[in-house]
């Protein structure tokens, strides 16, 4: 897991967001930061086949993607934890749907 990009987010790691509105606002500056340290990153550039496993990595942008929608910043920062640990996050069909639903949801132009 790359330390830097867990660092960012580490912090607000609640998979409840059971939080302020400023702490909330706070992991979404956060998830801005992420997103810019994660953009000078390069995916791997060798495909990596998985297991049984192999697109469970799915299943962590529905909860972000959910969680963005529903404004639960810390828990996006969780789900990113998540996959961070429990998939190859530097895979390209990982890496890009991070930089993409990151794009969208904090709607950053032209990345």
């Amino acid at each position: 897991m790359d330390k830097e990009l867990k660092a960012i987010i580490k912090p607000y790691d609640n998979w409840f967001n059971d939080v302020d509105e400023e702490t909330n606002l706070q992991a979404k500056a956060a998830l801005l930061e992420f997103y810019r340290v994660l953009r000078k990153r390069k995916p791997d550039t060798r495909y990596e086949m998985g297991d049984i496993y192999h697109f469970r990595y799915l299943l962590f942008f529905v909860n972000i993607k959910k969680a963005f929608e529903e404004e639960k910043y810390l828990r996006v920062c969780n789900e990113f934890h998540s996959l961070m640990y429990y998939t190859p996050f530097f895979q390209k069909r990982v890496y890009n749907n991070a930089i993409n639903i990151l794009e969208t949801y904090l709607e950053i132009k032209g990345g």
